[in-house]
């Protein structure tokens, strides 16, 4: 991105180069896929985001959401200055970057759980209420791999971040290894609290995608990770597909449970275990580019349930960081048009609007805002775990 100066851009890469995280300066993204004045939009777009999300933080260091959303959304704000080239102690925004990284590791409990709001003590029980548990696996694996991709790059505490990911690790593998009730769950992560019972999902792709991502973004780091882990989780992923949608679905099973979203965190789990262009990621390519992301904040409807796990915000950041893994005619067709809406509804102050989603949008805009600015930041390649 132009805005990104050419020695910020080149010091980032030789850290992550050194590290063995970053592509070769030659494969970096090229900008031929917009205008170079379009580029400058995308630009200008970003920083005006980024400086209404500085201005949106708390005293003690968090984004504004929710309770139950922290330290997620707090995490993902700042993913999204990460990938745009500000690092924790570094530039204008390091003081408070630093700020949000000790409130994200003061909400870390002593089983390793990172949630503000979610079961105390050295374990973790499932046996809590859906206020206590629904989001505390989501703001876990957010915030988990958000100090374990900022470890990677050398920013923040070193050994404050180290000794958080390694007990964070060690939580994500308890979650992973629950009983499951059906064979086809074995592998995957669901919600803390088990409050559908007379349901049958143990796991779901939604929240296993983040809690590879964090495992594969840790293991990269040079924290232990076991094989056999990534190797279940993987396996569970591929479980999701469904050839009668030629899609990933939430749920591994025959039920109708397709979204944007999950196309989006399909491709990204199968990148991420090096199924780069596998038959399943290209078939859900397609199917994201047919039904593409051109009303903006439209949640769609895929079946003749009136419940639908389809929202745009979070729909849309995981389909750009897929499509880029993807690369080719999906990247292509896909990131011009979806930039184009992004930008037009922008509000005045540099923010997105909550998402009208009933479950997303209680968390707020800093949560859409952040997560429009990672969608815009896909082809950047500053954070390892998104570099293709």
């Amino acid at each position: 991105m132009q805005y990104l100066t050419k020695n910020l851009t080149l010091q980032l890469a030789t850290v992550l180069l050194v590290c063995g995280f970053a592509a070769p300066l030659d494969a970096q993204p090229k900008d031929d896929l917009l205008t170079p004045a379009k580029w400058q939009q995308v630009d200008t777009s970003v920083e005006r985001a980024l400086l209404w999300l500085a201005s949106q933080q708390q005293r003690n260091g968090s984004f504004p959401t929710l309770t139950q959303g922290q330290p997620g959304v707090t995490s993902l704000c700042v993913m999204a200055f990460v990938a745009h080239g500000h690092l924790p102690g570094e530039g204008p925004y390091g003081e408070q970057l630093d700020r949000a990284l000790e409130f994200i590791v003061s909400c870390q409990k002593p089983s390793g759980l990172l949630a503000l709001v979610g079961p105390g003590g050295k374990t973790i029980s499932r046996n809590v209420s859906h206020s206590i548990g629904s989001a505390a696996s989501y703001n876990h694996a957010f915030s988990a791999l958000l100090l374990s991709e900022v470890f990677a790059m050398g920013g923040g505490d070193l050994q404050q971040n180290q000794t958080a990911i390694e007990r964070a690790v060690q939580a994500t593998l308890v979650m992973q290894r629950w009983p499951k009730r059906r064979k086809t769950d074995k592998g995957g992560w669901r919600y803390i609290n088990r409050f559908d019972e007379d349901g049958l999902h143990d796991s779901d792709l939604s929240v296993t995608g983040w809690h590879l991502m964090f495992l594969r973004s840790a293991k990269n780091a040079g924290f232990e990770v076991p094989k056999e882990t990534i190797d279940n989780a993987v396996a569970y992923v591929h479980r999701c597909f469904q050839p009668k949608f030629q899609t990933f679905l939430m749920f591994a099973g025959p039920e109708d449970s397709r979204s944007r979203g999950m196309a989006g965190a399909g491709i990204l789990a199968l990148a991420h275990a090096g199924h780069h262009d596998s038959k399943e990621a290209r078939l859900a390519g397609d199917w994201l580019l047919k039904e593409g992301f051109a009303n903006y904040n439209e949640s769609r409807h895929f079946n003749s349930d009136s419940w639908t796990d389809d929202r745009y915000h979070y729909g849309v950041f995981c389909a750009s960081q897929a499509m880029y893994q993807l690369g080719g005619d999906h990247w292509s067709q896909f990131y011009p048009p979806t930039v184009k809406v992004i930008l037009q509804n922008q509000g005045q102050r540099g923010n997105w609007a909550a998402d009208v989603h009933y479950s997303d949008g209680k968390f707020g805009n800093s949560y859409t805002t952040a997560l429009m600015v990672l969608t815009l930041g896909a082809p950047n390649q500053l954070l390892p775990i998104f570099q293709r």
